[in-house]
């Protein structure tokens, strides 16, 4: 007979876990601690974006302080361990080398695969945390060879995920080709037509013997059309706290990201001459862009939680018609009792290094991950309102740089359009092989 004492629904009581959910948590338990090394695997048909995810993945892990490091495969086949000559090179290109019929080239292939899968675990086994390898790995024999020579190598403390791009709309298909061939040295010196042509030959060869990832393969991501779509297979630890999330935030929308640091001061809160600055960023956005916010608001202002970038963000708020998001995440660095040290002990610091009372560049970092994502996901141009030292580590990120060679004494043109009395703009664009490029701009 079924009690009635206990309302299911009231959330009182104490709960009874059958023994096969047990069982479940149990794989769950023992995957969830973060091992010592990690490897990305790429899983896809040639131009998936594996290597777009992997470039975007290496700047984001290593921003976040773990020494990380891709190793492609395809560009290993290109040089070949001796060097190839360009009669030799060329033939590895075409798409003739990756069909399945021709053993020779089978042969080469799944060769230059595990060359470079030996030279990422000798990595792993000196210093290396996380490795990215960046390969078709098209069938599951591969896979598993991956699997095995990994736990080989390395034991318990290695972990293999592997993360498959796949892609069923047209148009970003298509647009991926026609950034591949003009982008990859296999296409060097054909025309774009006989390139794309080669290409297409070259994917209908993988496709024939393609083999998706399945659960029994262990952990995986999928990735649909560049994160349209997101699947996850026992992924948790680090995976799930900050990579994942982070892979869900990509995408290939062409928009720009502007950093600007304005206040005076290092601790944000005198507006001091915000007002000022914010009528010139205002008018800056609107004279060129020539933007009709009556029609749409194609800008994100994301600001500090600081006085001074609250007002800021309001003013050009009510003067352009963007809608404003404020977050304490980009708040100033906290130096703690030395707080009155100027820039010249930041440049001698190191990324765990904390300040007595105060943070580190890695608390820094850790906590400026959500705004990163937000401004990652974002489809609409995203203007960032806050202070010299989360801007300059949000620049060492979009620009592939190590966060403590940004924090200290501006040694360069973007860091010193970042100090907080500039009244400049550093524009980041977004190139084709997941980097940014830099332009300064000078109210």
């Amino acid at each position: 007979m079924l009690s009635t004492k206990v309302d299911y629904y009231d959330g009182a009581g104490m709960m009874k876990v059958p023994d096969a959910v047990l069982a479940k948590l149990a794989v769950r338990s023992s995957l969830t601690p973060d091992s010592a090394k990690l490897i990305l695997a790429m899983v896809g048909l040639p131009a998936r974006g594996k290597s777009f995810i992997c470039h975007k993945l290496h700047a984001f892990l290593s921003w976040s302080g773990h020494k990380t490091k891709v190793f492609n495969a395809g560009q290993k086949r290109r040089s070949g361990s001796d060097g190839l000559t360009s009669e030799l090179r060329r033939k590895r290109s075409h798409a003739d080398f990756f069909s399945a019929s021709n053993e020779e080239a089978v042969n080469a292939r799944e060769q230059v695969a595990m060359e470079t899968l030996d030279e990422l675990l000798h990595w792993l086994a000196s210093d290396g945390e996380v490795a990215l390898f960046d390969a078709t790995n098209s069938k599951r024999s591969r896979r598993a060879a991956v699997v095995a020579r990994a736990k080989e190598t390395l034991g318990e403390r290695v972990s293999v995920v592997f993360i498959e791009s796949l892609c069923d709309d047209e148009a970003v298909l298509e647009a991926n080709l026609v950034a591949k061939v003009r982008a990859s040295p296999d296409f060097s010196g054909l025309d774009e037509a006989d390139a794309l042509a080669d290409l297409r030959l070259r994917i209908s060869n993988y496709e024939a013997v393609y083999e998706p990832v399945v659960d029994e393969e262990g952990a995986y991501v999928k990735l649909y059309n560049l994160s349209s779509k997101v699947t996850a297979h026992q992924v948790f630890g680090r995976m799930s706290k900050s990579v994942l999330p982070y892979m869900m935030s990509l995408h290939v929308r062409d928009r720009p990201v502007y950093l600007t640091a304005h206040l005076p001061g290092s601790d944000g809160h005198s507006i001091g001459n915000g007002s000022e600055f914010a009528t010139k960023l205002a008018q800056w956005w609107l004279r060129t862009h020539k933007v009709d916010y009556s029609a749409s608001v194609p800008l994100r202002l994301l600001s500090s939680t600081q006085p001074a970038a609250i007002f800021a963000a309001s003013e050009i708020s009510a003067q352009t018609g963007a809608p404003q998001t404020h977050q304490s995440g980009l708040n100033p660095l906290d130096r703690g009792t030395t707080a009155s040290s100027g820039d010249q002990l930041l440049s001698s610091m190191t990324f765990e290094e904390r300040f007595a009372g105060g943070e580190s560049f890695r608390d820094l970092v850790r906590r400026l991950e959500p705004s990163l994502l937000e401004i990652e996901a974002s489809m609409e141009p995203v203007l960032v309102l806050a202070h010299g030292s989360p801007c300059r580590a949000l620049r060492a990120y979009f620009l592939n740089i190590p966060v403590e060679e940004c924090m200290g004494v501006a040694s360069s043109d973007g860091a010193s359009a970042l100090a907080n009395e500039k009244h400049a703009v550093v524009e980041l664009l977004p190139k084709v092989g997941g980097g940014w490029q830099e332009v300064i701009h000078h109210l």
